[in-house]
């Protein structure tokens, strides 16, 4: 009898310190919790030296609609972005964008084309468009510069695709002294300080 009351004054007594002590516990934890917010809550630092994430800088141009292109910037605003995209003193006359697509079963990408002279030898260059899910093209600094520069003896440079990307150049005359060189780069400045209001 003895034993039985002084084990229930004990439980009496330790009851409520032990529910403070658990509800203690379980505040203290969600505090620690919040102290470490969710990737998603707060931007990643950066870490030093490392460069910033590029904001992408996509300028719409043109939309498909039926397979057919729609152009947002006039063709002949974007001739001078591509003489001074050259560099070169060629000259820009045509402007134009152009589906790329093997065979039916590949994904169609888009390409901007700049067509022109210098020194009497032809000059083109493909940027790579993005596609939205809409349908609208549009053209960033990251997408992919090609370039066929042709020889003097070849009027005219195709441009010579795998799927749905570029892949070279050839001469549009099959003589070997006739060459048209391929060049390519990760990035262009088309659009570098260029106004995009001015274009529309």
């Amino acid at each position: 009898m003895h034993t039985f009351t002084l084990g229930r004054c004990w439980r009496a007594v330790f009851q409520p310190v032990l529910f403070w002590a658990l509800l203690l516990l379980i505040v203290s934890a969600c505090t620690r919790r919040e102290s470490f917010p969710q990737d998603s809550e707060e931007p990643v630092e950066q870490i030093e030296g490392e460069a910033a994430p590029m904001k992408y800088d996509g300028v719409l141009l043109a939309q498909v609609v039926s397979d057919s292109v729609h152009y947002i910037v006039s063709k002949e605003v974007l001739l001078q972005p591509f003489i001074r995209e050259f560099g070169d003193g060629t000259v820009v006359d045509k402007v134009m964008i152009r589906k790329v697509q093997e065979v039916e079963e590949d994904t169609a990408a888009y390409y901007l084309v700049g067509l022109g002279m210098r020194n009497g030898a032809f000059r083109s260059m493909a940027l790579e468009l993005d596609i939205a899910s809409d349908n609208s093209l549009y053209l960033s600094s990251q997408g992919d510069k090609h370039m066929c520069q042709a020889s003097i003896g070849c009027s005219f440079c195709y441009f010579t695709y795998s799927g749905n990307k570029i892949t070279g150049c050839e001469c549009g005359s099959r003589s070997i002294e006739n060459k048209c060189v391929h060049k390519v780069s990760q990035t262009n400045g088309l659009l570098r300080n260029t106004r995009v209001g001015a274009m529309r």
